[in-house]
């Protein structure tokens, strides 16, 4: 029997374990071989000084110091694959923390892209703590961060404000329904590649210990050839960067031969002092930014080399991957060659180098020239790669969603208004403790009027409605035994707190909430789900369902569909009312079980209005039985 996603995790870590282990051990090894050739090398160094040994001892010192050189490199090494494979270790275990219901710990939980006004990201727990993102989040980068968490949000500016653009914009995949059904192949595709998954995780949990943002860096790289970085070097610049060099070197060798005075060295060595103190201004920012705001480009090249290496099956994948050669050779080239000019520019940290053999090379002129050559050929297709990697990194994290959630299932993504589900359930409650429900929205205009008692489990089939439609539209598998749906826009009203800093009511908060959902239906982007939960609380019985009944009216004859639980009862009257205009609603309720003094729950949803209220009998079970005494 093919092994399930815990027993793959499980198998993996444990390889990936054993490794660390015994890389751990011979790395202890090595240390101590290493002290042993350092204290022969300095009993040895005494042995020549205090004792009558031939000169010729001093060889099998040279050869000691190689011995420990060479020791120091093979230490380095083995560090180095000892913390790939802890960083394999780390995915592993992270996948098992997932599927266990641990990763509501995880550190990663995109607050920093939660938006000032959402139409569903509060309420649906998008992003933050205990979020749709923290179970989902695999990125290695802030881009790659960033890019998840724009396809959950409906693609607005994650972490600002959303406009009344970005607004009509959310989760209005209808107009490119062809680029959700290719991200949900991409998905599929990088689902079972658990290995090229792990690769990516390894190669990106070693570029920093916080998520690096790659941006700064493509700025620079873009700078070509204009304001921001250098200006254009000119061509006399490589002329007099071979010229000096040569007649420094030249005059200070054949000055040691007595050939010329032993000072004539330092006319041309003054000359690129000269040099190079005019060039300053142009290439020291150069200099600088290519040292200091990208120290791991041989590990994002080790990235892009496992996109580039890889075969893909899904069109949009294959479509990343050619995205990779724009520059007209392959970004991993292209970044490994930049790498090696970052190397040589940091030689200029050893003072040594920068104050005295630095200016006889004009090392930093040639370092300018050879960025500037670089920044030319591959500079305007850098944005295009970190891009690719970005949404490599999303996609592999609902691939990793998906792999981990087997009874999940992707959805079937259809041009109509419709919403069907069978066995939906909250994907971010434990399957343990899950329950399913199968939800019908046929068609514009039709709605669930949800009644039931408190603690009953309407919220949460809201919720489960709604994220399943976030989780759809970004391509991912769904909480469902079987799901079919059409491009739908979310929008809810659900939580709702004041303001004391914008000096706003509850109530007052709770209205701009539903305008906003109102304005969503009205402004023809497309057709919404709205999901409304116990609306209008804010005041008087009398005028709350008259209001509730308003607008609710109004979002069915504006074509849109949706969801509204309540507590009153009267609002089930609209299955009538709405049938007489030609419009569908369907009254359906969850319950409590009660025996004797104890009240369960079975979370399942049935069809009517529900029969019984519980409120009085929860204030008596918490201690306020004088409601009770006085009924």
């Amino acid at each position: 029997m093919a092994e399930t996603p815990n027993e793959v995790h499980a198998r993996r870590r444990d390889e990936r374990q054993r490794d660390v282990d015994e890389l751990s051990g011979r790395a202890s090894r090595v240390s101590t071989v290493r002290l042993v050739v350092a204290i022969a090398i300095i009993a040895l160094v005494a042995a020549i000084v205090w004792a009558p040994l031939p000169r010729s001892a001093w060889g099998a010192v040279a050869a000691l110091v190689l011995a420990f050189i060479g020791l120091v490199i093979v230490h380095a090494r083995i560090h180095a694959r000892r913390d790939r494979a802890l960083a394999a270790v780390l995915f592993n275990t992270r996948a098992l923390d997932r599927m266990s219901g641990k990763w509501r710990a995880f550190s990663s939980n995109g607050e920093r892209w939660e938006p000032a006004a959402h139409p569903y990201a509060d309420d649906l727990d998008v992003v933050g703590r205990a979020s749709l993102f923290q179970l989902l989040d695999a990125t290695s980068t802030r881009y790659g961060e960033e890019i998840l968490a724009r396809w959950l949000l409906g693609e607005p500016r994650a972490g600002a404000a959303a406009t009344d653009d970005d607004k009509r914009a959310i989760g209005a995949w209808a107009a490119d329904m062809g680029r959700v059904r290719e991200r949900q192949a991409a998905v599929r595709d990088l689902a079972d590649r658990v290995e090229l998954r792990e690769a990516m995780a390894v190669a990106g949990s070693l570029l920093a210990e916080a998520k690096p943002d790659p941006r700064s860096f493509v700025v620079w790289a873009r700078m070509v050839q204009q304001g921001g970085g250098v200006a254009p070097i000119a061509g006399w610049l490589r002329i007099v960067a071979f010229v000096l060099p040569v007649l420094t070197i030249g005059l200070f060798v054949l000055g040691l031969f007595g050939k010329v005075p032993r000072m004539a060295f330092l006319a041309p060595y003054a000359a690129s002092m000269a040099v190079l103190g005019g060039l300053r201004p142009r290439i020291g920012p150069m200099l600088s930014a290519a040292s200091s705001r990208e120290a791991a480009l041989s590990r994002y090249a080790e990235l892009l080399s496992l996109v580039e290496r890889e075969s893909f099956d899904a069109p949009m994948l294959a479509s990343l991957k050619k995205d990779l050669a724009e520059s007209g050779s392959s970004a991993t080239e292209e970044m490994q060659r930049l790498a090696t000019i970052v190397s040589f520019v940091d030689a200029r940290e050893n003072e040594v180098f920068r104050f005295m053999i630095a200016p006889a090379l004009m090392w930093d002129a040639w370092c300018a020239l050879a960025l500037e050559r670089w920044r030319g050929r591959a500079g305007k297709a850098v944005g295009k790669w970190f891009a690719v990697l970005a949404q490599m990194e999303a996609l592999a994290s609902l691939a990793g969603f998906s792999f981990e959630r087997p009874d999940h299932v992707f959805p079937e993504l259809v041009d109509d208004v419709v919403y069907e589900a069978d066995a939906l359930g909250h994907p971010l409650i434990d399957a343990a403790t899950r329950v399913a429900n199968d939800v019908r929205l046929e068609g514009a205009g039709t709605a669930l009027i949800v009644t039931g008692s408190n603690m009953s489990g309407k919220s949460t089939l809201l919720r489960a409605m709604g994220v399943a439609v976030v989780l759809a539209a970004a391509g991912a598998p769904v909480c469902a035994k079987r799901m079919r749906i059409g491009p739908l826009r979310v929008a809810t009203s659900m939580r709702v707190s004041d303001s004391l800093e914008e000096g706003t009511s509850r109530f007052y908060a709770e209205l701009k909430k539903l305008k906003l959902v109102l304005d969503m239906a009205r402004d023809g982007g497309g057709p919404v789900l709205f999901l409304l939960d116990e609306i209008l609380h804010g005041t008087n019985t009398r005028e709350r369902l008259i209001g509730a009944r308003a607008l609710v009216r109004e979002l069915v004859a504006l074509g849109a569909l949706g969801a509204v639980s309540t507590h009153d009862l009267a609002l089930a009257e609209l299955e009538a009312e709405l049938a007489s205009h030609g419009k569908h609603a369907a009254n359906v309720h969850f319950q409590e079980q009660v025996e004797g003094e104890v009240m369960t729950f079975d979370y399942k949803l049935r069809p009517g209005v529900v029969q019984s209220t519980n409120a009085l009998r929860l204030m008596k079970i918490v201690g306020l039985d004088v409601v009770a005494e006085g009924a």
